[in-house]
């Protein structure tokens, strides 16, 4: 039978309308995809950036042994504010089950919490500072150990979340002295600020001006 010619038109112009319909297809998909890789690329390089800083602060905290080598403290200043603008969680308060934990003192600027005017066997032992937070309980408690280990120190608090989602005020409630418990006097306060927290660092910063980084030791000890 002979075949219509209209069939001979119809055929390259159905081809035609299918090619045009993939080809517009994919321009969409490549255009859709490209804000994903965007972002994708951005992702990885905050993590490459933030990877990097989190190992730079980390040394310079090695390197200014806790804070006790009083000429590398500038560098410790500078690895933290380089770290605090990547800073993931902008309100801990808000996190609390990231907040809570046990952790590790690894620098600080306060000479009183390293002892560092205490007489040799009275200096806390390296790394045997702790804190430990409960953000939902609202408690904390410091400890350190001295006499070579075989005495413990400590103190507990409580927390008072202010507004802005990284600020408490600190109010200590009972110091421990070994066996001994002293009850704090209502002028043994404070304020500290989170300006850095992820899942195995903390940085904070005091009222009086001194600043803490800490690693993750396990669960809160409260």
């Amino acid at each position: 039978r002979t075949r219509d010619s209209r069939y001979d038109m119809c055929v390259p112009l159905l081809l035609l309308h299918t090619a045009s319909g993939f080809a517009v297809r994919a321009a969409a998909g490549r255009s859709a995809a490209a804000p994903l890789r965007a972002v994708a690329a951005q992702a990885s390089e905050y993590q490459s950036l933030l990877g990097d800083a989190k190992a730079a602060l980390i040394d310079a905290c090695t390197v200014a042994d806790m804070g006790r080598i009083a000429e590398f403290r500038p560098s410790v200043l500078e690895a933290i504010e380089q770290i605090e603008p990547l800073n993931p969680t902008p309100k801990p308060l808000e996190a609390p089950d990231l907040l809570t934990g046990c952790w590790r003192l690894i620098y600080t600027t306060s000479d009183s919490i390293l002892g560092t005017t205490r007489p040799r066997p009275f200096r806390p032992r390296y790394k045997r500072i702790l804190q430990s937070i409960d953000a939902r309980q609202l408690a904390a408690k410091n400890e350190e150990w001295v006499l070579l280990g075989l005495l413990k120190n400590m103190v507990r608090a409580r927390l008072t979340p202010r507004d802005d989602g990284r600020t408490v005020d600190v109010q200590f409630l009972r110091f421990g002295i070994g066996w001994l418990r002293i009850p704090a006097p209502a002028a043994a306060k404070g304020v500290l600020e989170t300006t850095y927290l992820d899942d195995t660092l903390r940085v904070s910063r005091g009222d009086k001006g001194n600043l803490f980084v800490l690693v993750r030791d396990g669960p809160s000890r409260v």
